[in-house]
């Protein structure tokens, strides 16, 4: 079961010690993280999705290489069960989270039907390892709220622990820093981030050379799809964005038009930002709609905590 939490911008610290600290989650075998491969080419596996007009959803391609792998293939037989993980807080008649739970007091029916509590752990349970994918967007619409939102990630970094990992994803669809447990390491990578866009106003700059470019919803479907494997006992994305690659995508929700009975100076800067998204949906075209995220997150594992660190757009 996944769940997405939203939450205002005063309430980052507050999402990272949710992050942190949420209470009654299951869990695998507990036993040491295994050291990760390293990932390469990250944001890959988008380049095999094409959108299917009849279908309204990203259909998966294979290249030549895959075709011929599968037709050299025997024939196996394979026997899939699922097991369900979820993270649960329990609150008492005040607000205050229940202490002491245990894996008997916890009843699960599906289909009014009882099922087993296979494994249990409480959230602050030290032996269980986190792999953590912070999506952090620094496109030019976050100018105001970098610095606060870098700040708030390095007390994230803070609070992991020891056998935790950790890895940094830009809206560039860019693997900043694969997972590691090497707190300096993934501060410096933030620090970069900051690097990147102390110059963006000086004479001849253009935003573009030090801001992302807002493949917010792209760099969480290649999270999902390339980050984790069945061994990364709980994985976590925080997911920090205003969410403005969602007109970009296939089956938006929302038109862009400029707004009627504006000022002479600003419906020309409206017109020049329209002309400019509209290059952007001819040139860098996305092959997947909202509700191909909307799917690839509810089939994933992954617990995704949702920071909004300016304007929410279009309540996503």
């Amino acid at each position: 079961m996944n769940k997405m939490i939203s939450h205002s911008p005063e309430s980052i610290t507050l999402t990272i010690a949710l992050c942190l600290a949420c209470s009654g989650p299951p869990s695998f075998a507990q036993s040491p993280a295994r050291e990760k491969p390293t990932l390469k080419d990250f944001g890959s596996s988008l380049k095999r999705l094409k959108w299917d007009p009849t279908k309204k959803a990203a259909v998966e391609t294979k290249s030549n290489e895959d075709k011929a792998n599968d037709s050299n293939q025997e024939d196996v037989v394979r026997v899939e069960t699922s097991l369900v993980v979820s993270d649960v807080l329990v609150l008492d008649g005040h607000g205050r989270s229940v202490q002491g739970l245990k894996r008997d007091d916890f009843l699960v029916i599906e289909d009014a039907k009882p099922q087993t509590v296979g494994m249990f752990s409480l959230g602050d349970n030290a032996t269980v390892p986190r792999s953590i994918v912070l999506i952090i967007d620094y496109s030019s619409s976050q100018l105001p709220f970098i610095n606060t939102s870098i700040a708030a990630a390095k007390m994230l970094v803070d609070k992991i622990a020891p056998i935790d990992r950790m890895a940094i994803v830009t809206d560039d669809v860019e693997l900043l820093q694969d997972f590691t447990n090497d707190k300096q390491n993934l501060k410096d990578k933030l620090e970069s981030l900051r690097k990147r866009i102390s110059s963006w106003d000086t004479p001849n700059s253009s935003p573009r050379q030090y801001f992302g470019r807002s493949a917010q919803y792209s760099a969480l479907l290649a999270t999902l799809r390339e980050m984790f494997d069945e061994e990364d006992q709980r994985p976590i994305i925080i997911f920090q964005t205003d969410g403005d690659e969602a007109a970009l995508l296939r089956n938006p929700i929302t038109v862009r038009q400029v707004p009627p009975n504006l000022p002479e100076d600003l419906r020309k800067e409206a017109e020049r930002a329209l002309s400019n998204w509209q290059k952007d949906q001819r040139n860098k075209p996305r092959e997947f709609s909202l509700n191909d995220v909307y799917r690839a997150v509810e089939t994933s594992r992954a617990i995704i905590y949702t920071v909004i660190p300016g304007f929410q757009l279009l309540g996503l």
